[in-house]
């Protein structure tokens, strides 16, 4: 052990995490060295120099002080690189010569928890994916939030439904095993992901079982239907796995794993969620979105809600409805709903808070963020109860179950806690009588060395004398090169200065030694008091998610009322049947501009299909998009911008519109056009929507009228 070099550290590290950049803890600062260091240099800009210059051989490194880590981490991250954190132990180990360092963290960007390392309203995904011989499970993991999905595709089509999940999803990171990269199918679906990390992690059957019943803290998986959804959970388990391993702990904390069935959704293609501007419009801007045009949620964990439930709109017309009824029990009275859009004003994230505490990551101001939550639920609950809905009085259902939680918080800590936890001020007075005694003696030292100075200034008539204190040398008095003949002989220079001396005095060494001892008393005694808090708070991680999750879906209806209010939309209709009426039908995102003309949409069992003609910029495609925007608006449980609307349930929403070629896979705009329509109509039921917008404009006019007529005549026919 004794042998062991600081270099022997890093390289030991190193072999056993090849593929992420290492940042090395060094006293104060972090090293990366050899290729770590040139990358660094490059994607972080710091200097490059080398460790034994003399050498034939020196060792390239680079450096930062420990403050700039999180902004060093996600500069990685943001260059693709995943990075492992090895930290130094306060102590020697029994026989060693140097402090041992130790793996803390590998963050990866599907793996990130970390909200100062996340956007606000984004999610960091992580989608595991396991194969099996002609079907395919799918798992995705949250890691900020806890909250985790399952599902599996089957047939000949699998990969290409697989793509259209994650394209929907959007993760960061996919992660599969070792032999399924092996997979050409699955590499060349890969392909179509751009700024995707890939990454490879082994993990037995029997380890992805065991891991996911450890982190779901259940007996057994049964009640997850492992016997429908064999590669489900298996995936779920890997990413569960995946995510124990890059945090180095056992306790990951999933909420539950849901599986999600295809009959229970409105499922949009890739090519639907970009044609329709979903959540971003066609060059890649969220402003002119549906979403940023829909989006008066007033906390984060509604804004990622709200985006789950317009790019997975429900197919169960009982679930729609409850959400339509809760809508319309909110815009009845404007007093209710800004009532309660002001109790969720401000609250910080209640998910991530939840997660950072399960992790014992938080720090005081979390937990008084989490108290502030607590406390505005009562009011959340009264106005949720007046609306007389049943679905929102399930959702605030015991939100103050938590109560007592919060009162404990704010009693202990102060209004205003620092952001270390380890530099004292955070617990209120009056709580430990051993902290307050030490507080005190605290207090009088630093009154006594303020009298002093006054004293001694006029004592010894040195005007510009100071006593002050720094880590260094502790408490000293100051006297300028001026008076350094009026300064007794009793008291000992301790550091000579350009401008003056610095002395100290028996009695201030004596003085200095209780301050100290007090201070770091009273430090040592706020952390451990802290940290009880914290481990109190965290046996209620789960009901606090569980509280996040109803608050995210009160926030979201709220929002769904505050839109349907302020634009007059009105309450759709929702049928079994074959119908798509709407009078006054309004494109949900170009209605603010003025001059827009409202259009009536009328489709049913005898009238399924509707040809459109007109100039260029008459609002053709316009009016294509208004009908499909309708349905997904109608079914994720919004109004929708009409006077009047019955609509039919939809299954799948399918466009194909405007024309563009993809030139790094040789696909011509014919070519892309083609096999978007097959794509269409392989998959397209008697309850789907399809829009076509020029369907064989890339070829010949005689060609391109063939192929419309066949396509549309085969799709009436269903």
């Amino acid at each position: 052990m004794s042998k062991r070099g600081m270099m022997d550290q890093f390289d030991e590290i190193k072999s056993s995490h090849p593929d992420t950049i290492l940042f090395f803890r060094m006293g104060d600062f972090y090293e990366l060295f050899h290729d770590d260091a040139e990358i660094a240099s490059e994607v972080l800009g710091l200097a490059l120099t080398s460790r034994d210059k003399k050498a034939d051989d020196p060792i390239r490194m680079a450096g930062f002080p420990w403050h700039a880590l999180e902004d060093n981490i996600r500069g990685m991250l943001k260059a693709g690189h995943k990075v492992c954190v090895a930290e130094q132990e306060e102590e020697l180990r029994e026989g060693a010569k140097i402090l041992e360092r130790t793996v803390s963290r590998i963050y990866t960007p599907g793996s990130l928890y970390e909200e100062s390392l996340l956007g606000t309203d984004d999610r960091s995904l992580l989608i595991a994916i396991c194969l099996g011989s002609d079907s395919l499970g799918m798992g995705v993991v949250d890691a900020s939030t806890g909250q985790a999905w399952a599902s599996t595709c089957h047939g000949a089509d699998r990969f290409a439904k697989a793509l259209d999940e994650v394209l929907r999803w959007n993760p960061s990171e996919i992660v599969i095993s070792p032999s399924d990269a092996e997979d050409n199918t699955l590499c060349a679906m890969f392909s179509h992901l751009d700024g995707v990390a890939i990454s490879q992690h082994r993990a037995s059957e029997a380890k992805r079982r065991q891991c996911l019943t450890r982190v779901l803290n259940v007996a057994d998986l049964g009640h997850l239907d492992l016997d429908d959804a064999p590669l489900a959970i298996a995936a779920a388990g890997l990413a569960a796995d995946y995510l124990s391993t890059m945090h180095i702990t056992d306790e990951v904390p999933l909420r539950d794993v849901e599986i999600i069935e295809e009959e229970g959704h409105l499922v949009l293609d890739q090519t639907t969620l970009r044609n329709l501007e979903l959540t971003s419009t066609l060059t890649g801007e969220y402003e002119g979105s549906l979403l940023s045009n829909l989006n008066k949620c007033r906390t984060a964990m509604g804004r990622r809600l709200l985006k789950t439930w317009i790019l997975r709109p429900l197919a169960d017309i009982d679930a729609i409805s409850a959400r339509h009824d809760a809508v319309a029990a909110l815009t009845r009275s404007s007093r209710r709903l800004d009532s309660l859009r002001e109790a969720l004003k401000g609250l910080r994230d209640m998910e991530r808070l939840a997660t950072q505490l399960a992790y014992n990551r938080s720090n005081g101001r979390d937990l008084l963020a989490t108290a502030i939550a607590l406390e505005r639920m009562p009011a959340v609950i009264n106005l949720c109860k007046e609306t007389d809905n049943e679905l929102l009085s399930h959702l605030s259902h015991e939100l103050d179950v938590l109560s007592d939680v919060g009162e404990n918080i704010r009693h202990t800590l102060v209004d205003h806690p620092p952001l270390g936890l380890k530099d004292g001020g955070l617990i209120r007075s009056g709580i430990d009588s051993e902290i307050d005694e030490l507080r005190e003696t605290a207090e009088s030292g630093h009154s006594w060395f303020r009298e002093l100075e006054v004293s001694l200034r006029g004592e010894l008539e040195i005007p510009s004398l100071k006593v002050r204190m720094n880590r260094q040398i502790g408490w000293f008095i100051e006297v300028t090169k001026r008076y350094e003949d009026q300064v007794p002989e009793q008291w000992r220079r301790k550091q000579q200065m350009t401008n003056g001396s610095r002395y100290v005095t028996d009695e201030l060494a004596r003085r200095d030694d209780l301050l100290l001892t007090a201070s770091g008393r009273v430090k040592e005694l706020e952390y451990r008091m802290f940290t009880t808090l914290r481990e109190q708070c965290r046996t209620h991680v789960v009901t606090l998610a569980n509280i996040a999750a109803r608050v995210a879906s009160i926030d979201v209806l709220q929002c769904f009322a505050d839109v349907a209010r302020s634009r007059a939309w009105t309450r759709p209709e929702m049928t079994e049947g074959d119908h798509l009426k709407a009078e006054g039908a309004r494109h949900p995102v170009l209605e603010t501009q003025s001059g827009f003309v409202p259009n009536d949409i009328h489709l049913n069992a005898k009238r399924r299909f509707l040809l459109i003609t007109g100039p260029n910029m008459g609002g053709k495609s316009t009016y294509l998009r208004t009908t499909a925007l309708l349905s997904i608006l109608a079914q994720s449980g919004s109004f929708v911008p009409c006077k009047k609307a019955k609509l039919g349930l939809v299954d799948r929403v399918f466009t194909r519109v405007g024309a563009s070629d993809d030139l790094r896979r040789g696909r011509s705009t014919f070519m892309m056009e083609m096999i978007e329509v097959a794509h269409i109509l392989r998959r397209a039921t008697s309850r789907s929507l399809v829009l076509l917008d020029e369907i064989g404009r890339g070829t010949s006019t005689f060609d391109g009228l063939s192929i419309a007529w066949s396509v549309t005549e085969d799709i009436c026919n269903r």
